[in-house]
């Protein structure tokens, strides 16, 4: 199975995703939305080819939606790197 890493922009994009999941919706539904995420993550590194080419953004990239979130990874035969998780209403190419 492949697994999956973080990049520092992921790790810190989760991070506010958590933050203003508590502040809007309450900690239990955070703790529910980021399990999904993480869901997420771990089916993509059992299935890197799930996601949607992007290759419109930089050679390589896929994404993935996830509830409001996007996930923007990259991969080969080892892992896949998680590039960066992004709401909906962001632009990648301004992001990424």
């Amino acid at each position: 199975m492949v697994e999956y890493l973080l990049s520092l922009e992921a790790q810190q994009s989760l991070k506010e995703i958590k933050s203003f999941s508590i502040r809007n919706f309450g900690e239990q539904r955070a703790k529910i939305y980021l399990g999904d995420i993480l869901t997420r993550f771990r089916e993509l590194a059992a299935n890197p080819l799930l996601g949607k080419v992007r290759n419109e953004l930089k050679e390589g990239y896929y994404s993935s939606f996830v509830g409001s979130h996007t996930i923007y990874y990259r991969t080969n035969s080892s892992l896949i790197e998680i590039i960066d998780v992004l709401h909906q209403s962001m632009e990648p190419k301004r992001h990424l």
